[in-house]
């Protein structure tokens, strides 16, 4: 796992970089360089449906130019729903960064702030990392105003 910053960090919309190709992007060597590049993918924001974006990490830290998109996903999730997702993430970069990490970010329409289905996607892929020995950066989250990482915080069980 990579270091997770504070709960309030968030994309500023002055930092987005040119999209270029992806050999040519910016390495990505912490968590606001993910969520730059992200960012950079993403602009602008807004979103018809949920879905779960998949970006592979190589070991030369660049993301690799396929990213992967899977639509219709349940709005919420559990750790059993996200295994099967980070053990093909396990098959293309191997256990404990050997082959790159792996980043996940999810995405809905509406301006309607971070909630917990959105947290059970950021619990269930963490878990399910953890578990299986796979490298994860921690999981973002965008919807049509804001882009910004699941902080710490975000992924503790509400009671």
């Amino acid at each position: 796992m990579h270091v997770r910053p504070s709960s309030q960090q968030r994309c500023r919309m002055t930092d987005i970089p040119t999209l270029r190709p992806s050999h040519e992007m910016p390495p990505i060597r912490n968590s606001q360089d993910l969520c730059l590049h992200w960012r950079t993918l993403m602009s602008p924001l807004g979103f018809s449906q949920p879905r779960l974006w998949i970006g592979l990490i190589q070991p030369n830290d660049r993301m690799r130019a396929e990213v992967i998109q899977i639509e219709e996903i349940p709005r919420a999730a559990t750790t059993n729903i996200c295994e099967p997702l980070l053990e093909m993430c396990e098959h293309i970069v191997g256990r404990r960064g050997a082959g790159g990490s792996v980043a996940f970010m999810l995405t809905r329409p509406g301006r309607d702030p971070m909630n917990n289905a959105d947290r059970t996607w950021a619990r269930g892929l963490t878990s399910a990392a953890q578990q299986l020995g796979v490298s994860m950066w921690p999981v973002h989250f965008a919807n049509d105003v804001e882009l910004r990482v699941f902080a710490p915080d975000d992924l503790l069980v509400s009671r």
